[in-house]
């Protein structure tokens, strides 16, 4: 089932400085490298630097904007990671009339996401996707508890 979006950007972007992450053969998704999101589109870099941003509320504005990720290409449930983010600090469903301003608050948001990465595959190198598991077993551990 399609949905119909509202004033929906055409690409979505990153800063001009990550460009080096998302493209060409020294990029965190080249499927020859080792690097942990080989084999990726820069859909998922995206999406995963955006949630991490988030989760940290770090957003930062974006410079020299690179936009390289076509927003039609994009599965339904990643334009609906995107718009759920910002909805929820909107809170308010109207919102959505003009959906490209959520996406721009998105990319802020892969910015801060970004910087976290880059910080902490600087750190960790090789060892970073187990520190992220170890991590991200805390958060899920400590959501459960909030359920409760």
């Amino acid at each position: 089932m399609s949905v119909r979006h509202f004033n929906e950007p055409r690409d979505l972007a990153y800063g001009k400085a990550h460009a080096e992450l998302f493209q060409g053969k020294e990029s965190w998704i080249d499927k020859e490298s080792r690097k942990i999101f080989a084999g990726k589109t820069q859909r998922d870099l995206f999406i995963f630097a955006m949630a991490l941003g988030k989760s940290r509320n770090q957003k930062f504005d974006v410079k020299d904007r690179q936009a390289n990720i076509p927003v039609q290409n994009m599965p339904e449930r990643q334009k609906w990671a995107i718009l759920s983010i910002t909805l929820a600090e909107n809170n308010d469903l109207l919102c959505l009339k003009d959906e490209n301003s959520l996406y721009k608050e998105a990319e802020r948001y892969v910015e801060g996401g970004i910087k976290i990465l880059q910080s902490h595959v600087d750190k960790w190198g090789a060892d970073y996707p187990k520190y992220l598991e170890a991590e991200l077993k805390d958060i899920l551990q400590n959501s459960e508890e909030d359920m409760k």
